[in-house]
Formats: structure tokens, sequence, C-alpha cells
């Protein structure tokens, strides 16, 4: 390949940062709409629970939902998407719109045809099976329920996937506001359902639960057709075409047919983590708990994770069409980097205040009875479920690297074994411990810790070629590792002894708990801070120094590598989050467990997280975080290009 001109070589060093910012910024609007859906979400998942409670009508109308909802992933914004974004995006980086276009229709066309027949077969079959399965098994009012509820919410699954698939059109133009809004719609009308409409179908629950159904029908046609208008101002030209030869058909239905049989067996994992809820685990309530409680970890690994897998996909594919894999490695490496700033907070914060966020959300009505265990219950899912979301969150980052690289089988067979373990340790979790729905969310953290692994050690098997990215295991990863290993055992040790010698001069009281945490968080950060440093002193100790104290270890941006800066993400965000686990830690520990009235609901929750956000910040701050500054410069780059 010859080399570039001297004067596109001036200019590269901008791309990257502007490349990181610009991924970041879409990001960020994508991650703003998907919180109001969040929060809408959690909202939806409050009401119905103070109407229904954790009752077998709740239960019914989750099982019913699950398999359309689920399809979503399957032939919408999972791996249809994922097929058809590279694609897409090659188009429109070469010129080729009117190419774009058609294949875009084809595709949409063709999707609604197979899948519109899809919904009755299906719904043929479960017809079938009402009427057979009562001679095999003893079904339950609820599963009826279940049964008739999935007939009548199938036709969602085609508005859902179609809406999907002009929701990655939209991304891949640039455009992220609406696509990201639209999920909101189907949580208001759910939500109108529940405080509307339930008198018109009845007065008992297994007739109200029918208001719901209503509701997402309602839901999907919504999120369906409010992405039109945006789609058609964008300069969108559909065809109403259903050419199956043509040629960027025929490349998204050869990348899609690999990605399938992951996002099938995945979603079939969820599937069957419900029946298992269902099945091995006694009473009413389980499915409920289950979904309610992983609705919570949801909520920031939609708005951080999801989001820049969103805004990452066609800004790396067409990087990666564009045959600019240096650009390509950077962004790939800024969303990583964020992807760990922004979840590993998320993950120490959430474990900390579980069971009191889930009070917060789902404290109301029903969901209170026999002394509060549905929200205990629902707490643990979402303790062990927040385990996982760094794991969670880099998988979805990673998938999408290799997505655009036109590399659909790797995914594929990791994520496959990964469902495999999840399955294994779903079933020993949950027969051979009294762990009952946590167990569940334990294996699936355990699951996407090993898949986390395995797609590293795939983008380190890749870098063997020319033309691809040149990955591999950060070296100092094993330095931070030994540092927190020893700050951890330096931790429990000062925590031990400082309370037996606490102990010993004959005090006693809250103070007991509280300072000898203290004294082990600060014997903890000090090792962690002492070895860290000394590790990045020696890493750059051959770079050009400079006594400015507003530069990193006192070396400027340009003499940083790429993987070294990573690193340093890694210790910088380790750091904060330990901070600011001990700031939370003790702030809730302040506030007197006993009376769950609304004022001590909130101590114990919103202000704990509003004051880990300030520590945090202020940490990072300090450390000067690479990450905490694009952050903000992403955030605020209008106010601060207007000021």
């Amino acid at each position: 390949m010859p080399n570039p001109p001297e004067d596109s070589n001036k200019q590269q060093p901008a791309i990257p940062e502007d490349t990181g910012r610009s991924l970041l910024r879409s990001a960020s609007i994508v991650g703003l709409m998907t919180i109001l859906s969040r929060l809408t979400g959690l909202w939806r998942f409050r009401v119905i629970g103070a109407t229904f409670g954790a009752s077998g009508v709740a239960d019914a109308f989750y099982l019913a939902f699950v398999f359309p909802n689920m399809t979503r992933r399957l032939f919408g914004e999972g791996a249809m998407t994922s097929a058809f974004v590279p694609v897409f995006s090659h188009h429109i980086a070469n010129d080729r719109h009117d190419a774009a276009h058609r294949t875009a229709s084809v595709l949409v066309w063709r999707l609604t045809y197979w899948l519109s027949l899809g919904c009755v077969a299906l719904g043929v079959i479960a017809v079938a099976l009402r009427y057979i399965l009562p001679h095999f098994f003893s079904l339950t009012v609820s599963d009826v329920l279940a049964i008739k509820l999935f007939i009548v919410m199938l036709p969602y699954m085609v508005c859902i996937n179609v809406g999907a698939v002009l929701m990655a059109i939209l991304n891949s133009l640039k455009h992220f506001a609406v696509p990201a809004f639209a999920p909101v719609i189907l949580n208001l009308t759910l939500i109108g359902a529940c405080y509307f409409a339930l008198p018109y179908f009845g007065t008992m629950p297994e007739q109200q639960i029918w208001a719901l159904a209503a509701a997402v029908l309602a839901g999907g046609l919504l999120q369906l057709f409010i992405q039109l208008p945006p789609l058609l101002s964008r300069g969108f030209k559909p065809q109403f075409t259903m050419d199956k030869n043509d040629a960027g058909y025929r490349e998204v239905m050869g990348n899609f047919l690999p990605v399938v049989l992951l996002v099938a067996v995945f979603q079939a994992n969820v599937l069957i983590d419900n029946i298992i809820a269902a099945i091995f685990i006694p009473g009413e309530g389980s499915v409920t708990y289950l979904n309610m409680g992983t609705s919570v970890y949801h909520l920031p690994w939609s708005i951080f994770s999801l989001a820049l897998g969103t805004a990452a996909l066609p800004a790396l594919s067409e990087l990666w069409a564009k045959n600019k894999r240096e650009e390509f490695n950077k962004t790939l490496l800024t969303a990583l980097r964020m992807i760990i700033f922004l979840a590993l907070p998320c993950t120490v914060g959430i474990m900390l205040l579980s069971e009191d966020i889930v009070r917060l959300l789902y404290g109301a009505g029903k969901f209170l009875d026999n002394d509060g265990e549905p929200i205990r219950r629902t707490a643990s899912v979402v303790m062990f479920s927040s385990l996982g979301l760094v794991f969670y969150s880099l998988n979805s980052v990673l998938a999408r690297a290799l997505y655009a690289m036109k590399d659909m089988k790797t995914p594929t067979t990791t994520s496959a074994k990964s469902v495999g373990i999840n399955l294994v340790l779903n079933i020993a979790f949950v027969t051979l411990t009294d762990m009952k729905e946590g167990g569940i969310a334990l294996a699936s953290t355990v699951s996407n810790a090993w898949q986390t692994w395995a797609l590293i050690r795939a983008l380190q098997a890749r870098a063997s070629g020319d033309a691809a990215p040149k990955f591999s295991i950060p070296p100092g990863l094993m330095c931070i590792a030994g540092a927190a290993a020893i700050a951890t055992a330096i931790g429990f040790l000062g925590f031990n002894r400082a309370g037996q010698v606490w102990r010993a001069v004959g005090f006693s009281g809250e103070v007991e708990g509280f300072v000898p945490m203290l004294l082990a968080a600060v014997g903890s950060l000090a090792t962690f801070w002492i070895l860290n440093n000394q590790y990045f002193a020696a890493k750059l100790k051959e770079k050009p120094h400079d006594k400015d104290l507003t530069l990193r270890m006192g070396v400027r941006e340009e003499h940083w590598d790429d993987w070294l800066k990573f690193e340093f993400a890694l210790y910088t965000t380790i750091y904060a989050t330990a901070v600011m686990g001990f700031a939370v830690w003790a702030v809730r520990d302040s506030v007197p467990p006993e009376g769950r009235t609304l004022l001590l609901v909130v101590q114990r929750s919103i202000v704990p997280v509003l004051l880990g956000m300030l520590v945090f910040s202020s940490v990072c701050s300090s450390v000067l975080s690479r990450e905490y500054e694009d952050l903000k410069a992403a955030l605020f780059r209008r106010r601060i290009r207007n000021s």
C-alpha cells in the first residue's frame, strides 16, 4: 500500500479524537433517549406490579410477551440489523445510494411478508397446543391464559421487527433520536392502559390483563409509523420490490445466516430462563421477579453499552469499508474505554443499593405483600445481574466490531458456547442452591464473563492478518489485577484487625463498623495508587516529560500509545469507582433501615446515587481521566462552542 501524502499525515493526530468524540456524541443522543425509554420502562413495571402483583396473571402476560419481544433481537435490531448495517453503510460510503435504498426496501418488504406468514403459522400451532396439551399435562388457568395472550400479541412481532430495520436505516444515515425514542411509546401505551383502560375489559385481573395485550399491539404500530417521517426527510426513497436477487439483499442474507444462529440460541436461552424459573422455582411470581429484576440492570446497560454499540456499528462499518484501519482501531478502543468507564461504577452502585433501588422503583401496591418478599427476591436478581454489567456491555461492542468487519461466525460460536454454560449453571444454581431467581441471574453473569474472554481471544487471533486491527490483552492488566488483589487483601486484613483492636479497647456501636472499613479503604486505595503509579511511570520512562501539572504522568498525549491509554483508563476507573463505592456504602448505612417511608427510601437510594455520581466525577477529574474529559466534551459541545 503506498504511503499517504504528507499533508494527510499532518492531520492524522486530530482524526482519532474527532472520530471518537463524534462516536460519543452519537451515543449520547441514543443514551439520552434510552434513559427516557428505560425510566418509562421501569415506571411500566411499577404500574403493572402495583396493579397485578406477582400473580399468575402477571406471569402469564410476561410469558406470552417473551416470544414476540424476543424476535426483535432475532429479526430486528439483533441479527438482521447486524447483517444489514455493514452492507447499507458500504453502499452509502461508496456513493451508491440507489443500491442502498433498493436493498433496504427489499429487506423491509420481504421481512414483512415472511413474519406475517410466521404469525399465522404460530397462531395455528398455539391453538392446536391449547387443545392437545391437556391430554398429556395438567394446565393451570394461568397456562391457558398465557397461550391466549400469546396468540393475540403475535402481530406485535411484525411491527417491532420492521420498525427495527427502519431504525437501522436511520442510524446508518446518522439519525439517532427518533429511533431511540420509539420504545418509549410502548411503555406509555402500557402505562396508559393500566391507568385508564382496565375497567373497559372487566373487573377481574384475568379480564383486565387483556388491556395490556391491546396496548402492546397499539405500541408496536406507533413505534413503526413514528419513524417514517424522519426516514423520508433524510432522503430515503422506498421502492416496492421483493426482488430476492438484489446483490445487496443476497449479501445481507449471507451475513444473516451465521448471526441468526447466535441470536436464536441466545433468545431461546432467555425463554428457557423464564421456563426454568416457572418450573423449578416453587410458588407464583418467579417469572415476574426475574423480568422486573433484569429490567433494572437493563437501564444502565441500554444507556451506555447499547447506545455506544448502536452508534459504533455504522461508524465502524463505514471506516472498515473505506479501509481506514487505524481510525477503526482507535474508534473501537474509544468505545471500549468508555464502556468500562461508565459500566464499572454502575455495577458497584447497583450492587450496594439493590434492595433500596427495587423498593424505590417497585415498592407499591401488591408488590409489598408478604412483608416485602417480592422486594427481596427481585433485589437478588438485580444484584447478581449487575455483577455482569461490564461483561454484557463489552460483549455488545466487541460483537459489533466483528460484524462491522463482516465476521459473523466468531460472535456466533462464542455466544453458542456461552449459552451452553449458562444453561448448565442455571439448572445447577436453581436446583442445588436456595438462590432461586438470583441463581439464574448469576449464571448469566458467569457465562457472559466467559464470553468476554472468548471474544478477546478471538480478536487476538484476528491480529495475525495484516488488515485486521492489532488487538492484544494489555500487559498492564496483570499489574492492575495484582494491585487489586493486594489492595483487597490489605483491605480485608485492615478491616478485621482494626475491628478487633476497636473492640479490645472497649468501643462499640455504629462507629465500630465504620472505622475499620475506613482504614481498610484507605489502605486498599493507597496500595492501588502506589503500585499503578509506579507501573505507568516505568512504562513512560523513555518518553519526553513536561513539568505541566495538567499532563497525565507528565507526558503529552501524542506520546501515549493506544493500549497504554486503555490500561490507564482501567486504572483511573477502578480507583474512582472504589472511592465512590466507599462513599455510597457510608451514606447508605448512615440511614437507619427501620421503617419504609418514602423519605427513608429516597435517603437510602437517591441520595447515595447522587453523592456517588458527585464523588466519582470529582475523583475522575482529579486523576485526569481521559474518558471523563471526552464525555464532557461530547455532552457539552454546543455549550462550549457558544461560550
